[in-house]
């Protein structure tokens, strides 16, 4: 495993992946900032998207259950990883994992955001779910691609061999890899994703206090 401030002193990655999570950020604040003003020039409804659904029980629900989803995508694909992994400004070297949720998706945390991001954005109008939903689909990709270009430098065949076997985001059919053997440690998962497990609290507060009278 590559030493994280040797990595903060001579970073590989641009400046896009070491700034990611003030940039998640600023996904969050684009979507939600622009998506409440395309609705109200377009007159569309400024209620949350669970309410305007017309089922607002079930789509309540799949806001709670979504971000909870993500969140428990992101404990369970951390659980792979050390913290500084994680967590790191810049891209890391070590062991290539294909164990656990790495087995079935190449990037299950940015799957794990995605889901949140949906999540969340159902609190919100409809143009904040599909503002929110696109701009943090295109974001990943972007991440994904600076990553895949480092494994594939440092892992060589053995990368490329784990790139057609296994789907790069969402989990296909047929794309399973053969189980490592490498353990992961929940206590490792869950002290890695105690900041994003506020998404969840914060979605359940929303679906609370916006919910129809």
């Amino acid at each position: 495993m590559s030493d994280p401030n040797a990595a903060a002193a001579t970073p590989r990655a641009p400046w896009y992946f070491r700034k990611r999570f003030s940039l998640f950020g600023a996904v969050y604040g684009i979507a939600i900032f622009f998506g409440y003003f395309f609705a109200g020039v377009a007159g569309l409804p400024l209620l949350p998207a669970f309410v305007t659904s017309g089922h607002p029980a079930l789509f309540g629900a799949l806001a709670i259950g979504l971000t909870a989803a993500g969140w428990l995508l992101r404990v369970w694909a951390s659980s792979y990883l050390a913290g500084t992994v994680v967590w790191t400004q810049d891209v890391t070297g070590g062991d290539l994992r294909i164990a656990g949720p790495y087995r079935f998706t190449r990037n299950p945390l940015y799957l794990g955001n995605l889901l949140q991001a949906i999540g969340i954005g159902l609190s919100f109008p409809w143009t904040v779910v599909v503002l929110l939903a696109v701009l943090m689909l295109a974001y990943c990709l972007i991440l994904i691609h600076v990553e895949e270009l480092f494994l594939a430098l440092e892992h060589g065949e053995r990368y490329a061999q784990y790139r057609a076997s296994v789907a790069r985001l969402v989990p296909l059919p047929g794309k399973i890899a053969p189980d490592s053997g490498q353990r992961g440690s929940l206590r490792e998962g869950l002290r890695s994703e105690l900041m994003t497990a506020g998404f969840t609290v914060m979605v359940v507060a929303l679906v609370a206090l916006r919910w129809p009278r």
